[in-house]
């Protein structure tokens, strides 16, 4: 077994926790459609939730070429899917009120806490790229962008509507057209 084999055990455990609390939450959610008032920004955090899971263990794979490992980058390493299953986690509530399942009054109840761990996760996410992949800082604009776009939210708290609807769907172009541009650098060989 090589040290990347190792190491990304772990790492792909944590994954899958996430994603099994994501799809378990959307399978709750189908099951129980009756009686779930739909908020449709929240399902667009559902979904960019479960592709940045996705996203995140296809691109750990970028790792294998690291021959020796420290604790100190392992667990630095590992800090980006632990946000990621925290953010999955925050998703969803550990019990629906059994007639009243409102996404909205959900999403409202918790945005500030998913938002910090966003923020936390997007930074992280920059401190990766320089540090592990060496990737120069300023190649993170759309990580700045989206800094700059989560800070605000929680800085402003909005309660309006409008805000979170434009948050959300900016966010979820963005990862679309950042998956179509970079599709050849997703690539496993």
């Amino acid at each position: 077994m090589s040290p990347f084999e190792y190491v990304i055990v772990l790492v792909s455990i944590i994954m899958g926790l996430g994603i099994t609390l994501v799809l378990t939450g959307i399978a709750q959610l189908i099951r129980e459609e009756k009686s779930v008032k739909v908020f449709w920004p929240y399902l667009i955090w559902i979904g960019l939730v479960f592709v940045l899971h996705i996203h995140e263990w296809w691109i750990t794979y970028q790792l294998k070429s690291m021959v020796a490992w420290k604790l100190p980058t392992f667990l630095f390493i590992i800090l980006y899917p632990i946000l990621l299953f925290i953010l999955a986690n925050l998703l969803f509530p550990d019990s629906w009120d059994k007639n009243n399942r409102d996404m909205r009054q959900f999403y409202f109840s918790i945005y500030r806490k998913f938002f910090g761990c966003a923020i936390a996760l997007v930074v992280l996410s920059v401190l990766q790229n320089v540090f592990i992949s060496e990737l120069p800082i300023m190649t993170q604009f759309i990580h700045v962008v989206i800094l700059l776009i989560i800070s605000g939210m929680l800085m402003m708290r909005p309660t309006s509507l409008l805000p979170h609807v434009v948050v959300a769907v900016l966010l979820l172009t963005i990862l679309v057209v950042s998956l179509i541009i970079e599709r050849n650098s997703l690539l496993i060989q």
